[in-house]
């Protein structure tokens, strides 16, 4: 599926938008990013990450925070992971999953599949829901969720999938996020997922500073963008962008709980 020129799309509409995934640790000021946002999730990939997101998220309301290890991460403490998994504003853990590039050797799969093991404990042990980055490695993220928990909430971040994964992902349950690939003039088999998504399991996300959407493509992405790709998926889908807002805020709030009674205490 093809778009209209990219010079159309633009920050001007004033929504109430939720990006349900960023990484606000790599801004000097994460304030000066987050404005016009009705919530913002920071999320760790190790750590020193988690820690970060959980101290950003204590210091503006509309920030809430995950804890995790991306499949890169080298260190982790289970305990200390678990006593920031209590944290008040830490809606999930993750970012984490499998990230399985042509030069990945095997032993470092393993260890991957072991740090990934992990998480889903942690996600368990703490009935949170499950962020979960995956590159060329479906079939072993489906195989590790089957093999443990098949009731775990999962938001399916940065999905760059085909239409037989995507569906996989829905039958079991699980949300689909998509961000800035999604704008990008080589996209066109993902657009065509992106039209298939049930209403109820779609997010959008800006994975910011990464992957900045056309048109700001190589800038320093930023979580306003989340707005530019409200308004692709309302014409991929052939919907308003006030639809795609109401249904993505709202599914982010199903599946992270704590983004309905935090702020209301």
């Amino acid at each position: 599926m093809s778009l209209k020129p990219y010079s159309a799309y633009s920050l001007k509409y004033n929504l109430s938008v939720i990006d349900s995934h960023c990484h606000l640790q790599e801004f000097e000021d994460p304030g000066r990013v987050i404005g016009g946002l009705e919530a913002v999730i920071c999320c760790g990939a190790d750590l020193e990450s988690s820690e970060k997101a959980i101290e950003i998220a204590e210091r503006f309301p509309q920030v809430f925070a995950t804890v995790g290890c991306h499949p890169d991460a080298k260190v982790f403490d289970g305990k200390l992971f678990l006593k920031l998994s209590r944290h008040k504003k830490v809606v999930a853990i993750g970012e984490c999953g499998l990230d399985f590039l042509p030069e990945t050797r095997e032993e470092e799969k393993s260890d991957q599949r072991e740090l990934f093991k992990f998480n889903i404990d942690l996600a368990e042990e703490t009935g949170l829901p499950l962020v979960i980055h995956c590159r060329n490695a479906f079939e072993d993220v489906f195989q590790a969720l089957s093999a443990q928990c098949s009731a775990l909430s999962v938001q399916m971040h940065c999905f760059t999938g085909n239409m037989e994964q995507m569906q996989e992902c829905v039958r079991r349950g699980w949300y689909i996020s998509f961000g800035g690939i999604v704008t990008f003039k080589s996209s066109h088999e993902l657009r065509d997922v992106v039209k298939a998504v049930p209403e109820n399991r779609l997010l959008i996300e800006t994975d910011a500073p990464y992957l900045a959407p056309e048109p700001v493509r190589g800038s320093k992405n930023e979580p306003k963008n989340v707005k530019i790709i409200a308004e692709v998926l309302a014409r991929i889908r052939g919907s308003s962008i006030n639809q795609i807002e109401k249904i993505t805020s709202e599914n982010c709030r199903q599946l992270f709980l704590k983004l309905m009674t935090t702020n209301k205490k």
